[in-house]
């Protein structure tokens, strides 16, 4: 299933979902300013963004391919700037954010070639030394299955999901009991990865 289709499934169920995987809030507020231009990347219709946003935070953007759940996002958080995102590429230059937020995201793009494409254009928007926060569904052994709302999703392995960016540091991880959509009970990976900073390292380290 290509992107775009994965796309149209999730703006069919756009109105219906309500995602609840949470991300290291009391980390992340410790680590980052309130000034810090922060990326929510695969924002979905807000939900961080906007908790990001009631926590201080004065730049937070948030990106998602669905539109539908973007204009859901509008409507229920208006202070909020959301994007929709046409494919992976994002219209922002090089080096524009100090941190990227993902949650849940990795777990909806099954494709692993897709997963380096994602991971090289948030590393291209990330300054130098900037941190990435994620927060995904994880299990121990990688696996491919489609989800109650029949959309493909894989829930990787920890070292799978550390390892998508490629020659940065993992400085603080751990594993969490989380429940999915649906309730069942399952883990998840959060991490927060910091960006080399400089290119050099990246090159030696990849």
């Amino acid at each position: 299933m290509g992107s775009s289709m994965i796309q149209r499934s999730w703006d069919k169920v756009a109105s219906d979902v309500d995602f609840n995987l949470e991300i290291d809030l009391a980390l992340f507020l410790g680590m980052i300013s309130p000034k810090a231009k922060v990326l929510d990347f695969g924002c979905g219709y807000g939900r961080i963004s906007n908790k990001l946003t009631e926590c201080g935070y004065i730049d937070v953007t948030g990106v998602d391919p669905s539109f539908a759940m973007i204009e859901r996002g509008r409507k229920a958080f208006p202070g909020v700037s959301l994007l929709h995102l046409n494919g992976i590429d994002l219209p922002f230059g090089e080096n524009a954010f100090d941190a990227v937020v993902i949650c849940a995201v990795f777990t909806c793009i099954p494709s692993l070639e897709e997963r380096d494409r994602v991971s090289a254009e948030i590393s291209r928007v990330l300054k130098p030394g900037g941190i990435v926060h994620m927060s995904e569904f994880c299990s121990e052994e990688s696996k491919d299955f489609t989800s109650g709302l029949g959309i493909p999703m894989r829930y990787s392995s920890p070292k799978e999901l550390r390892d998508v960016f490629v020659g940065f540091s993992c400085f603080h991880d751990e594993l969490v009991s989380a429940s999915t959509m649906s309730g069942e009970s399952t883990s998840s990976y959060r991490a927060f990865i910091r960006k080399p900073l400089n290119k050099a390292m990246l090159a030696t380290s990849a």
